[in-house]
């Protein structure tokens, strides 16, 4: 469900966090430490700072960090500036859009993982993967009742 390029936005995005948000890395740097082609993670940097989330700066000193601090920043928001807004409409089989005019033959059970799925997401931040031990208390309302 989400991308590969969607994947390495979170670990990208949890490395500049790392930093603290306000040193700037190069394309290189992120890329080499997560793993990502150059040139991928740059198209990938491209969606994140059209989205507000990520600053760049050319030339000598300059590359890539946070725009904003890494508590104000959900990892729905990293997910959905590189695979779009309707990432989670995607069918969790490959078939196509997967709602309820059109669902697929697992509709029932995953649509309400999505919703969590999409929930977790839009409650976590960048903050939370740096301290992945720190007491959370998870959501106990459902996304139906809120």
């Amino acid at each position: 469900m989400i991308s590969q390029s969607g994947r390495q936005a979170l670990a990208a995005m949890q490395l500049l966090a790392q930093h603290n948000g306000r040193r700037f890395l190069t394309v290189r740097q992120v890329s080499q430490r997560i793993g990502a082609s150059p040139h991928t993670l740059a198209r990938i940097v491209l969606r994140l700072t059209a989205a507000g989330l990520t600053d760049t700066l050319r030339g000598p000193g300059g590359g890539v960090r946070l725009a904003k601090a890494a508590q104000q920043i959900t990892l729905l928001e990293v997910v959905e500036a590189v695979d779009g807004p309707r990432v989670f409409e995607r069918c969790l089989v490959g078939f196509g859009p997967c709602n309820e005019a059109h669902p697929c033959p697992l509709h029932l059970l995953w649509f309400p993982c999505r919703q969590q799925l999409r929930q977790l997401l839009a409650e976590m931040t960048l903050e939370d993967l740096l301290h992945p031990h720190a007491s959370r208390k998870p959501s106990t309302t459902s996304p139906s009742e809120k």
